[in-house]
């Protein structure tokens, strides 16, 4: 006898997701169709996050009218197009809302842009004045690669250059040929103000029209919310930084791709989309690591339909062709000089940088463990993207449409993982996504299909049902990595870093001189290079060795006093005061605590907010309290506080200063000790300043802990 048994239903989307993506694929094939609430909630909220774009433009129109006229004009057109979201009643109308929104997203990128150079018209990062300065040397037929480029640090001056662990900066052109190509054309045209940073700047205007082209009409909104909305894309390509070039080419490259390659032969479209990818690896080295994936993908979707050999036929012609544009590009320098071009373009891979970034090696500064070698973290980086390329290639069928996301997994683990690594294949994401034939529907599964249906994956332990073969493979495949990053975390930082004291600046509110000892626990002797790491992640250039030995030999210690290179590598007494040290054979750093340079902060003020010309002999009483970091009023008695006077003159015309009495009084000239509510007065007189300004500043003074807490300045004069 035999019992049937209802077999359960096929698995299948919600009723409510597939009317939702129908009515979407609908609303974009036709014109009159009326749009959805998807479609309008996108374009609103492209269109609202434009607005702060454009709140940052104002400045300029103060000293260019027709600046404002233009700024003007855009917030009017965009309160009309966050209208037209809640009021279109067709596509076609939808459509030209989208479009207004485009061009009011490339306006508003362009006067940022032009605001920001006029707030602060200084170069941002290395790859900026490396790349202009390269644009002038070819333009008067020298090779860029060939040369040394330490005197574009006094061309154009930029604060962030590239640390190596050896203390040195990068001095060379570390990138492929691209973007000293068009710079050195745009720079005929424009001249050399900026001109990296205007290039990118039209790069991502570029992204716009290529987003909006690409991309279905109702989602067109997204080109702007992605390049003018969100400010991370404008920021890196005001600063010249490269990886807004790629945006674009990858964007284009990432249309549709899955169907690269049918019926066996490239389509001009493909054909084009190589171009793209060929440009896209010519720029910067961040485009190389989503391009295997590309490959690949390519492969596998084309090798159900034109099996192996005829998917590798074509995705050979594919790579052959973005292989081609890439030597065509480089082609001049390649012969030029083979041998600084390879040393350029695979610099970053080679060059033994610092650590720094925003992945994984964050937790080894944060944390100050580690790293005793950072080779290790590189390695396995490497390791990571070779494992995703097996999983990709095993599991094709889950992971097809994120080849544009899963590189960054593998760009955690280096030792230099910066945030631009990541966002430069934003646009790249949202055109994927959404240019790409969607999943086909499911139906309805028969009898016959079910019987005919593939066999479950069979386990290779009944113990681990979900381990199959190719998860297994997958497995083995991140195993190395695994290992790998394991021991370059348990690798123990060589040296012990203790703070012992320090100096700062009043006037530019920073430390300046450090004493350090150096422990060095290794088995072998180590030549540190001390540098300061920032509040805000970076680290500053190499400071310059007052006193110390030029290594440490292996387990015994030195003290060193070190002073900043520059007011740039000076780290603010308001962020934590902590340094590092590196070595570049072997390759390792090796971190002191996080010091508070800074207990509490010191405000001072006086009874009126506009101290008037005050009479020979006059008084004025200041009052300097003690607060802390996050501005919280701290009643306690026995403070040290410090009033201390300056003068800013253009010339040496003197006059005279004031006399300083402090309340409850202290044991140093000019300096008291805070009362039970945190507070110092001080009675300041002068017999007369010629109607001349005195600068006043109150700060604490502690031991060896130096000066810190300065406030900000009152001024006051007397006739």
């Amino acid at each position: 006898m035999s019992v049937e048994v209802e077999r359960p239903p096929a698995p299948a989307r919600s009723a409510a997701a597939d009317g939702v993506l129908r009515l979407l694929r609908q609303a974009a094939s036709d014109p009159d169709a009326r749009p959805t609430v998807v479609h309008r909630v996108l374009l609103v909220l492209a269109a609202f996050s434009m607005f702060s774009t454009l709140m940052g433009v104002f400045g300029p129109t103060v000293r260019w009218p027709a600046v404002g006229l233009l700024l003007a004009v855009s917030m009017c057109a965009l309160v009309a197009v966050a209208v037209m979201g809640f009021t279109a009643q067709t596509m076609r109308w939808f459509g030209r809302a989208e479009l207004v929104l485009a061009v009011l997203a490339v306006i508003g990128l362009s006067l940022w842009m032009l605001s920001m150079i006029i707030s602060f018209s200084g170069y941002r990062s290395d790859e900026e004045i490396f790349v202009q300065y390269s644009a002038d040397l070819l333009r008067h037929g020298h090779n860029p690669y060939a040369a040394d480029l330490t005197p574009s640090y006094a061309q154009y001056p930029s604060p962030f250059p590239t640390k190596l662990l050896d203390g040195s900066i990068t001095h060379h052109l570390d990138y492929p040929a691209l973007p000293t190509l068009l710079t050195a054309g745009l720079t005929m045209m424009v001249g050399t103000f900026h001109t990296v940073g205007l290039l990118c700047t039209l790069a991502l205007a570029l992204t716009v029209f290529v987003m909006y082209v690409l991309l279905p009409r109702g989602m067109r909104s997204l080109a702007a919310l992605l390049v003018g909305g969100v400010p991370v894309l404008a920021q890196g390509a005001l600063g010249g930084l490269l990886f807004a070039l790629v945006v674009p080419t990858l964007a284009f490259a990432a249309y549709r791709w899955k169907h690269t390659g049918e019926g066996g032969r490239l389509s001009k479209l493909d054909l084009a989309k190589a171009v793209a990818v060929g440009a896209a690896i010519s720029t910067t080295q961040v485009a190389w690591f989503p391009i295997p994936f590309l490959f690949l993908g390519i492969f596998l979707a084309r090798r159900s339909e034109l099996g192996r050999r005829g998917a590798a036929i074509v995705t050979a012609k594919y790579i052959g062709v973005a292989a081609a544009t890439f030597l065509a590009i480089n082609a001049f320098f390649i012969v030029w000089g083979p041998g600084a071009w390879l040393r350029g373009a695979f610099a970053p891979l080679t060059q033994h940088a610092v650590p720094e970034g925003e992945g994984l090696i964050n937790l080894v500064q944060s944390l100050s463990t580690g790293s005793g070698n950072l080779s290790l973290y590189t390695y396995a980086g490497a390791l990571v993207m070779l494992a995703l390329l097996v999983a990709y290639w095993r599991h094709f069928d889950r992971l097809a449409s994120a080849c544009f996301a899963l590189p960054m997994i593998g760009l955690l683990f280096p030792t230099r993982s910066y945030w631009t690594y990541f966002v430069a294949y934003a646009a790249a994401w949202i055109v994927a996504l959404l240019s790409n034939d969607p999943e086909p529907e499911a139906e309805p599964a028969t009898e016959e299909a079910e019987e005919a249906e593939a066999p479950k994956p069979v386990p290779l332990t009944a113990r681990i049902p979900w381990l199959s073969r190719y998860a297994a493979i997958t497995v083995a495949a991140f195993l190395p990595a695994t290992v790998v990053f394991a021991a370059a975390v348990a690798e123990p930082a060589p040296m012990t870093l203790r703070i012992d004291s320090y100096l700062t600046s009043a006037q530019l509110n920073s430390v300046q001189t450090v004493t350090i000892t150096a422990t060095n626990h290794s088995g072998h002797a180590l030549a540190p290079h001390f540098m300061a790491v920032h509040g805000n992640g970076m680290v500053s250039a190499s400071w310059n060795i007052v006193s110390g030995p030029k290594t440490v030999a292996a387990h015994s210690w030195a003290q060193y006093v070190v002073t900043a290179p520059s007011v740039t590598a000076m780290p603010l007494i308001s962020d934590s005061l902590k340094l590092q040290a590196v070595t570049d054979s072997p390759a390792t750093v090796s971190y002191s605590k996080a010091l508070s340079a800074q207990p509490y902060a010191t405000v001072l003020v006086s009874d009126s907010p506009v101290t008037p010309l005050l009479p020979p002999g006059g008084s004025l009483v200041l009052t300097a309290r003690i607060e802390s970091q996050f501005g919280a009023e701290l009643h306690r008695s026995g403070v040290r506080i410090c009033l201390d006077q300056t003068k800013f003159t253009n010339a040496s015309t003197a006059f005279d200063t004031a006399s300083v009495t402090p309340s409850p009084a202290g044991d140093t000239p000019g300096c008291g000790f805070t009362d039970s509510q945190g507070q110092v007065r001080f009675t300041v007189v002068s017999h007369g300043t010629g109607s001349r300004q005195l600068y006043f500043q109150s700060f604490g003074m502690q031991g060896s802990l130096g000066r810190f807490g300065y406030s900000t300045f009152l001024s006051a004069a007397w006739r």
